[in-house]
């Protein structure tokens, strides 16, 4: 009996030793690329990768940041898979011929707005005929999404002065350098407001509907790697809405990934509070999304930054968010 038990164990173990490789959890290691810097806006995906979040799709990320240009080259060429990319730098890399598309939008609202003090009296886009107006220069969301604010409202660039100050804005608006500043919605009037000052903001959103950041690859992943984007793309969104559910654990856990970012810094966690009304915690429906992808694109035809019309349609795709 005892011989009998033991050669049930050397056949059981040795049937174990035999089980399928592809039956073990594969674990996929990309890279994401982030614009800018380590940065509280990027909150979500600090969460995403120290909850487990990316694990739990079978993603190993590790996480790169740099020049936005640059970036959209490696995944639209496919050296790299993944990066976060405004809506108009896909539009104009399509135009280019680079295959790189959105499978995620970020944003619900572009996240642009041009901010001014309570004294200066610019309380709506007309307002702002006769002003210098500061942004960090001409190029990027800042730029377009003031440009597109303008226009709607029937303005010119005759109307008013675009002075390029760098990412100056607080000092250059509360030195009346200038009279108004084009801003990021979450990010400079959370700073002014700290400091006391009351002002005014004009939100593009407002105005019209644009595409904003989004999670974007190229054609080749999407119907190569399909299980591999779909898994991306599930755990941004569960990782966005663990974010909106606790800001403060997102806050503690960014520390590890932000430099000097303190314990109980107030600014930097309402700047965080004010990205989460922005974000889109909840996909829209195609035709919204086209939308706003058209009106991207007819801004960027208007001021000459793409020289012909593509198929907004081909930019992104909602096919991993059904």
């Amino acid at each position: 009996m005892k011989r009998l038990i033991f050669f049930a164990l050397i056949l059981c173990l040795a049937l174990t030793a035999c089980k399928p490789a592809s039956q073990e959890p594969a674990i996929t290691k990309v890279t994401l690329n982030l614009t800018y810097i380590p940065n509280i806006q990027f909150a979500p995906f600090y969460v995403a990768i120290e909850k487990g979040i990316f694990a739990k799709y079978g993603i190993e990320v590790s996480l790169a940041y740099g020049n936005e240009a640059d970036l959209v080259a490696l995944v639209g060429s496919d050296n790299q898979q993944f990066m976060i990319a405004s809506g108009e730098q896909v539009l104009l890399s399509r135009a280019q011929g680079l295959p790189v598309i959105s499978v995620r939008e970020w944003y619900k609202d572009y996240p642009v707005g041009v901010a001014s003090l309570k004294t200066s009296q610019i309380s709506q886009a007309t307002d702002l005929r006769g002003k210098v107006i500061g942004l960090p220069g001409l190029y990027g969301a800042n730029y377009i999404g003031f440009e597109a604010l303008a226009a709607h409202a029937g303005l010119t660039d005759a109307d008013y002065e675009l002075r390029s100050i760098g990412f100056t804005q607080v000092e250059a608006l509360v030195t009346e350098q200038v009279d108004a500043v084009v801003v990021y919605l979450a990010n400079e009037p959370v700073q002014l407001r700290a400091r006391g000052y009351e002002i005014d903001v004009l939100r593009v959103a407002d105005a019209l509907s644009l595409v904003g950041n989004c999670l974007v690859t190229n054609e080749k992943s999407v119907s190569d790697r399909s299980e591999l984007v779909q898994g991306m793309v599930s755990a941004m969104q569960e990782a966005l809405a663990v974010t909106a559910a606790d800001p403060d654990m997102a806050y503690e856990i960014s520390r590890k990934y932000i430099e000097n970012l303190a314990e109980d810094d107030p600014i930097q966690k309402q700047v965080l509070l004010e990205s989460i009304k922005l974000w889109q915690l909840e996909t829209d429906p195609a035709d919204v999304e086209v939308t706003r992808w058209e009106n991207m694109q007819t801004v960027l035809l208007d001021l000459g930054l793409m020289k012909k019309q593509i198929e907004a349609r081909e930019a992104f795709s909602d096919a991993f968010t059904k």
